[in-house]
C-alpha cells in the first residue's frame, strides 16, 4: 500500500514537472511559435464559375522543425440561378462553412519577405438553399411537395500558398491563394484573399 502511494505521487510529480517544463518552454522561449492570421476575399465555385466572398480565421503553432500545424475556419457565400422548377431563372445562395487541418512550412526568400506553402484535409458543411414546388398526383387527389433546402457533408483535401511581409513588431501582410479538393469529384473551390497575422 505505501510502494503504491509513493509510486502514484511520482508518476504524479513526473506529470506536473514535464507539462510545466513544456509550457515554461513555450511561454519563455524567444522565438514567436503562435500565429494567428485572418482574410476576407474572393471565392470561385470552379465546377459552376459561381462565386461570392469568403472570410477565415486561421490559428497555427511552430514546431522545433520548422513545420506550423494549423486549424482555419471559413465561411463563404455563392450567389447562382436556379436552372428548373418553380423557381426556374430565380437567385438564390449556397453557404459553405469549411474546417481545415493543415502543415506548412514558411520559406525566407528575401529580408522579411516569405512564401509559405501548406496541405492538409477540410470538412465541408454545404448549406444549399433551394425552394421547389411539386404537383403529385395520387388517388384522384393533386398533393404538393415542398422543400427548401439540403445540407451535404464532404470531406476533402486543401492545397494553398501564402506570400507576406513580416515587419518588425511580428506582424505580417500578404495575399493567400487556396483551393480544395472534394473526395471523389475533384478541384473545387478556389480563394484569393489578402492575408494580415500576427506571431507571439
Amino acid at each position: 500500500m505505501f510502494q503504491t502511494l509513493i509510486l502514484v505521487i511520482m508518476r504524479d510529480s513526473i506529470i506536473c514537472f514535464l507539462f510545466f517544463g513544456a509550457v515554461s518552454v513555450t511561454c519563455f522561449s524567444q522565438e514567436s511559435r503562435v500565429t494567428i492570421r485572418s482574410g476576407a476575399g474572393y471565392y470561385m465555385d470552379v465546377f459552376t464559375t459561381n462565386d461570392g466572398p469568403i472570410i477565415w480565421l486561421e490559428s497555427g503553432y511552430k514546431f522545433n522543425t520548422g513545420f506550423n500545424i494549423n486549424g482555419r475556419l471559413s465561411m463563404s457565400s455563392v450567389d447562382w440561378k436556379i436552372r428548373e422548377g418553380t423557381f426556374e431563372d430565380y437567385t438564390t445562395i449556397l453557404l459553405r462553412q469549411m474546417a481545415d487541418f493543415t502543415f506548412s512550412r514558411p520559406i525566407k526568400l528575401k529580408g522579411q519577405h516569405f512564401l509559405e506553402p501548406g496541405a492538409g484535409f477540410k470538412l465541408k458543411r454545404e448549406y444549399f438553399l433551394k425552394p421547389d414546388v411539386t404537383n403529385i398526383y395520387s388517388g384522384g387527389t393533386y398533393y404538393q411537395y415542398t422543400t427548401y433546402s439540403e445540407i451535404i457533408w464532404e470531406i476533402g483535401f486543401t492545397i494553398y500558398i501564402d506570400y507576406y511581409y513580416q515587419f518588425q513588431n511580428n506582424f505580417f501582410l500578404g495575399l493567400r491563394a487556396d483551393t480544395n479538393i472534394i473526395w471523389a469529384l475533384g478541384f473545387e473551390g478556389l480563394t484569393i484573399s489578402p492575408l494580415f497575422g500576427f506571431r507571439f
